[in-house]
């Protein structure tokens, strides 16, 4: 098809926008739902860190640079221009709009036996937050979006992009969700899991854009649907660049998963240390209070016990390997 565009210029990226009906929407619901959890955390006389606000409002801000700016335009004329789209939704934006924790915000106005708190501890969301689940999308999803029909679909009909444009942050957010601190009975064995996997997945996540970028023939019925103009590149030259960007982003983006990852391994660990540390407390105060009853400490209470020793979850480890 035939549309008259301009050739994308830099300055392109911050002049050129159109509207996107169901990204607003979201944004819109989100700022006054994120308002609304605000205002009624100060009703309580509670704070609620600026960053967090600030975090929250720049991730909604690059939600509608991504649909409605310079890749909304582009997207069906640039598959490079698609694929940086696609992946900023699916993402970058769940990360920055989970980092200003409006979950957790909205637990805390709503309370604990609410409908949103119950849904998170339910199996759906547990199995969610299952360390093998989210780093097993990346690559799967990455071969469903960026290989085969479903980006020519995509802008083919502006229905179907805005509707993709929606699922990729809710997969987004789904796999972003189990990072941001909302599981705090995980054990340290659990989160050092996810982050060995996370660790090892991020070599998967390099196979697609791989392909696409040496790959010597078109692998994606988008090019069959493209707007195409004066200055449009030959088709295996977009992909390979789309390639690129996807090699260099999908590994870029790890980074911040993995730091997440690391930061509850280190708060998941010092919850297990804290429990180790009181059961023990609570051994020496009750071995306390056996001699000063005059009664006679055997040769196990007169010192220390090693901690794994008592501990439940490390009696059952060695029952098992038994």
């Amino acid at each position: 098809m035939i549309a008259a565009l301009d050739r994308p210029e830099p300055s392109a990226l911050l002049t050129q926008w159109t509207a996107q009906p169901v990204a607003i929407a979201v944004a819109l619901v989100l700022a006054a739902n994120y308002v609304r959890g605000i205002r009624g955390i100060r009703r309580r006389n509670r704070a609620w860190p600026a960053w967090r606000g600030a975090v929250f409002v720049f991730g909604l801000g690059v939600l509608v640079w991504a649909s409605c700016g310079f890749p909304q335009v582009y997207s069906d004329s640039l598959y490079w221009v698609w694929t940086t789209q696609t992946l900023t939704l699916w993402l970058v934006v769940p990360i920055l709009v989970l980092s200003g924790h409006p979950v957790q915000l909205a637990r805390a106005v709503a309370g604990t036996d609410s409908r949103l708190d119950r849904l998170l501890r339910s199996r759906f969301a547990r199995v969610v937050g299952n360390p093998l689940v989210g780093p097993a999308l990346v690559p799967l999803l990455s071969g469903v979006l960026f290989f085969g029909p479903l980006p020519q679909w995509a802008i083919s009909s502006a229905a179907a992009g805005w509707v993709l444009q929606l699922v990729l942050l809710i997969v987004g957010g789904l796999m972003v969700l189990p990072l941001v601190g909302l599981d705090e009975d995980a054990s340290s064995l659990t989160v050092g899991l996810s982050l060995a996997i996370g660790s090892f997945e991020l070599v998967l996540d390099a196979l697609p854009g791989v392909l696409l970028r040496l790959h010597t023939g078109l692998v994606t019925g988008w090019f069959d649907s493209r707007s195409t103009h004066s200055w449009t590149p030959r088709a295996l030259r977009d992909q390979q660049s789309a390639g690129a960007i996807l090699w260099c982003i999908a590994e870029v983006i790890d980074l911040p998963f993995l730091v997440l990852v690391y930061r509850r391994w280190l708060r998941a660990d010092a919850r297990d240390a804290a429990r180790v540390d009181a059961v023990l407390e609570a051994e020496r105060a009750a071995r306390r209070g056996l001699q000063d009853e005059g009664a006679e400490p055997g040769p196990a209470a007169e010192r220390d016990a090693p901690w794994w020793l008592s501990d439940p979850a490390m009696q059952r480890r060695l029952r098992d390997r038994d």
